[in-house]
């Protein structure tokens, strides 16, 4: 043990002590964030997807007071945070990891039998970690990589080898309506990734011409927003009874342009995002039986949300806690007491941050109609955050419309305002249409449409 208990945090000196009864090498990381373990493996092998597999040893850090996250071997890093409140000794952490590597091992399982069943050429790689299949025309080693049935990663070496992409979230392609058929399948990543090529190839082409201190026109973010500006009001959730009675925090929201949701524990919280997608959570890091690292990582699973930014307000000034927050992907971290209404600045500067709300598009062909134009449309993806409209009609970015939405087998539909994000070939080469951002809908609305896509993600599912 090369740890000094007393430069240690009062939740890492217990996680010490307990580990030391189990008898269980710990130490803190080198970063003095949380403790890495040494866990002795034994008991019967592991089936995997390939050949079972039987390490000797797995290496472990903790993640706050009662999870933990696996690193070594390998094939365990993509098992999620788990948690060992109710282990007791050595042998129940084991078990722990085991049921968290048999329900993984089920999943990639049944996913390769179904790619098998369409004809892919599939195989297990990372330690049985994966599933990856050959892209067609290419060598064995350009390989596309599916961690779920209906999420391919696209392959950095082959036609996108040296071509940096503007999002590391672009080589991650949505497929699972085209999982009928292993051809449609294999056809619809080809042209994703002659899409994103082509794409960049275009770009630096451009900047060649132009030259790098300038960007092209066509691919110039739109301007920026300040909260409170005409226009869109971001909403934001406040979380934990002491924020939710801060009445100076709260006016200086609404002074600065934001609309305000409150909750006051993790439970009501989550409820709360069945219904509603904020532009920003901020919550207490400490929730009673719950923290905000828990409400973080709570978040990513409800439907239709991969990433809604939350900063997490505390009491103490605690590095432990702090780096906690860092490793769940909190995209804050505030020690109180705070000058309100910088605070509240540095939250707007957020808000208006490309990229940083991200939902799950669903691939769904919804007929659509726009105030003023008595023609129809049709929406060809939708998620929480807006929808794609198809049309050849070019509009000017920032460009606000009304849009009514059927939602089939409800029996209703849901009008909003939109702002045009961007308009795009993202249909082929035959059909443009414009990516409409959600500028204000009601509450009823936005609840049903949320529940309809609820519906969409466990059909999905299934």
């Amino acid at each position: 043990m090369d740890a000094h208990p007393p430069q240690l945090e009062r939740t890492q000196l217990r996680q010490l002590a307990r580990f030391e009864r189990m008898g269980l090498p710990a130490r803190p990381m080198p970063d003095g964030r949380s403790l890495l373990v040494s866990l002795p493996f034994s008991g019967q092998p592991l089936d995997s997807v390939a050949e079972p597999m039987l390490p000797r040893r797995v290496l472990f850090s903790t993640v706050g007071a009662d999870r933990i996250k696996c690193l070594r071997p390998r094939a365990f890093f993509g098992l999620p945070t788990i948690d060992i409140r109710r282990c007791a000794d050595a042998a129940s952490i084991e078990s722990a990891i085991r049921q968290a590597w048999r329900e993984r091992t089920h999943e990639l399982t049944d996913s390769r039998a179904k790619l098998c069943d369409l004809g892919v050429d599939v195989e297990a790689i990372g330690e049985n970690s994966a599933l990856a299949f050959p892209l067609a025309g290419e060598s064995r080693d350009v390989q596309v990589v599916m961690q779920r049935l209906g999420e391919a990663i696209l392959p950095s070496a082959g036609p996108l080898s040296g071509l940096p992409l503007d999002d590391p979230g672009d080589r991650i392609l949505e497929v699972s309506d085209c999982l009928d058929s292993g051809s449609d399948l294999e056809c619809r990543v080809g042209q994703r990734i002659e899409e994103l090529a082509a794409g960049r190839r275009q770009t630096g082409e451009a900047e060649r011409v132009r030259g790098r201190s300038e960007a092209p026109r066509d691919l110039e973010p739109p301007p920026k927003k300040r909260p409170g500006a005409a226009g869109h009001r971001p909403k934001i959730l406040i979380v934990g009874p002491q924020l939710v009675a801060d009445t100076a925090l709260r006016d200086e929201l609404v002074h600065q342009g934001f609309r305000v949701d409150s909750s006051r524990s993790e439970p009501e919280a989550l409820a709360r995002l069945a219904s509603t997608s904020p532009d920003l959570v901020i919550s207490q890091y400490g929730l009673g039986r719950s923290d905000g690292a828990s409400l973080v990582q709570s978040m990513s699973g409800l439907p239709g949300i991969e990433r809604i930014p939350v900063v997490l307000f505390d009491g103490l000034s605690n590095e432990n806690r702090r780096q906690i927050a860092r490793s769940v992907g909190a995209a804050g971290y505030v020690t109180e007491p705070v000058q309100t209404e910088r605070v509240v600045q540095r939250l707007g500067r957020l808000v208006r941050e490309p990229g940083d709300r991200r939902f799950t598009r669903y691939r769904q062909r919804l007929a659509a109609r726009l105030d003023g134009n008595s023609q129809a449309f049709l929406v060809t993806e939708l998620g929480r955050g807006g929808v794609f409209l198809a049309t050849p009609q070019i509009l000017e970015s920032n460009t606000a419309m009304r849009c009514q939405i059927a939602l089939p087998d409800t029996g209703r539909s849901v009008t909003f305002e939109g702002e045009v994000r961007y308009c795009a070939d993202a249909q082929g080469a035959s059909q443009q249409g414009i990516g409409l951002r959600f500028f204000e809908i009601s509450t009823e609305d936005e609840a049903a449409l949320i529940e309809y896509l609820a519906g969409l993600e466990s059909r999905r599912g299934v």
